[in-house]
């Protein structure tokens, strides 16, 4: 499989299961979105659910990237840098397919039933938590470990207050809120 095709499968999966869920994202669905036969996924991502690893590692990767190019730009204070992690989570509620964090979907719909999608779920959440801590550290914010901790269970929890409602003015709450963990001192 070309690497274009490759790629493109795996977005359009992440895509799909966005919208649909991962249950209730077909193989029939993915073929339609990618144009790639069945035997064709198959034979390179060997299960559905291989091929939502993967999908999920991508889009791991690529966020990770973003918020570490985000995280370690000199330019911005601590204050902007959360500031446009809010911002961008709050473009993503305009998007027809926002339906919450979707390593936080695979690890709900999965949880019982696949372990590496389960895993992969949880090391995103765990890196991002370690992008947060390396951050306020950077910034010399102490006890950085446990204001992290705090202030990522805000944003995991706004996530999953997204996805039932769409409610936009939480974001600007769990904003608030994270900054108050973030600068209270202890």
């Amino acid at each position: 499989m070309k690497e274009e095709k490759r790629l493109n499968a795996l977005q359009k999966t992440i895509e799909l299961c966005a919208l649909h869920g991962f249950h209730g994202t077909s193989m029939d669905k993915i073929t339609a979105a990618t144009g790639l036969s069945k035997a064709t996924i198959y034979k390179y991502f060997q299960s559905k659910e291989n091929l939502i690893v993967n999908a999920l590692e991508l889009f791991s990767e690529q966020s990770l990237s973003s918020v570490k190019v985000l995280f370690e730009n000199t330019d911005l204070t601590l204050e902007e840098k959360i500031a446009l992690r809010f911002e961008g989570l709050a473009a993503c509620i305009d998007i027809d397919s926002f339906n919450g964090c979707y390593f936080q979907l695979a690890f709900s719909e999965y949880s019982n039933e696949d372990k590496a999608i389960t895993e992969v779920s949880a090391r995103y959440k765990q890196k991002t938590q370690d992008l947060l801590i390396a951050l306020l550290k950077r910034h010399d914010i102490g006890n950085a470990e446990l204001k992290a901790k705090k202030a990522g269970l805000v944003y995991n929890g706004l996530l999953a207050s997204l996805q039932l409602t769409k409610d936009i003015s939480l974001i600007e709450l769990a904003h608030q809120l994270f900054l108050d963990i973030i600068f209270k001192s202890e």
